[in-house]
């Protein structure tokens, strides 16, 4: 039993048994890839400065930053987590790891030039609160990328850190970061209907096999591309999260 924990233990640390990992089992990052990850990428474009990725998660877009930004802090709150993600990317400079919760960061004021914030604001009580510390954090002009669920979602009771809320419209997400020192710049909805069904589908799996879901049962995400662009744009179709480039006033 302990050679195979020690096992489970370098592969979780390990970036290329990582990575295949992503190629063969559908899981929340496979069934964001086709309509939300190439717009966050464009969001990130350029020079970006000094970095932060608060609740970083499993560390996706970490490599990606660090061609593009002078240094690199990634955040998160699970500090085994946090320490696999570091494991798996030991081989870069410039790039710094800290356990830490978005209401109280470890910056001084105007620390930052850009900040992504990827599907984390649902989970806080206070999310007045982590916006406007990330506001003091950043430079004035400085970019935040942000992602956050839309209605009708999941809420968590019970959970210390899961959903806290369904998500947010639009006129929600304005409004909340209008009032906290943010301008929205641009917008898109992703995730549409067809990616509602493929979750569901590996929810279910799971529930039924007790295993990672293959990768196929993420295909169907990509049939959201079938649906008109006006309508995508607009957020008909059911779409699961927002994401929004926005700068600080």
């Amino acid at each position: 039993m302990r050679s195979v924990s020690r096992l489970r233990e370098w592969l979780a640390e390990s970036y290329w048994a990582w990575r295949l990992y992503h190629v063969l089992v559908a899981d929340a990052a496979s069934l964001q890839q086709p309509t939300k990850f190439p717009g966050v990428y464009e969001y990130l474009y350029g020079n970006l400065g000094c970095v932060a990725d608060l609740g970083c998660g499993p560390g996706i877009f970490l490599r990606y930053l660090c061609v593009r930004a002078t240094h690199v802090f990634a955040l998160d709150v699970d500090a085994a987590a946090l320490r696999r993600v570091k494991a798996r990317h030991r081989d870069i400079r410039d790039l710094q790891f800290i356990v830490s919760q978005v209401n109280r960061l470890p910056f001084s004021d105007d620390k930052l030039d850009t900040v992504l914030f990827l599907e984390v604001l649902e989970h806080l009580m206070d999310d007045a609160g982590a916006l406007r510390e990330i506001n003091r954090v950043l430079v004035p002009g400085g970019k935040l990328v942000l992602s956050v669920p839309t209605p009708p979602g999941e809420i968590n009771e019970g959970e210390p850190w899961g959903h806290k809320r369904e998500g947010y419209t639009l006129a929600q997400l304005k409004d909340l970061l209008g009032g906290q020192g943010f301008v929205i710049r641009d917008f898109f909805f992703a995730q549409f209907k067809f990616s509602r069904l493929a979750e569901n589908l590996v929810r279910h799996w799971r529930r039924w096999c007790g295993l990672p879901a293959p990768i196929f049962l993420s295909w169907p995400c990509y049939l959201d591309f079938l649906l008109s662009s006006n309508s995508r744009k607009a957020g008909d179709c059911l779409p699961a999260c927002i994401v929004v480039s926005a700068n600080k006033v």
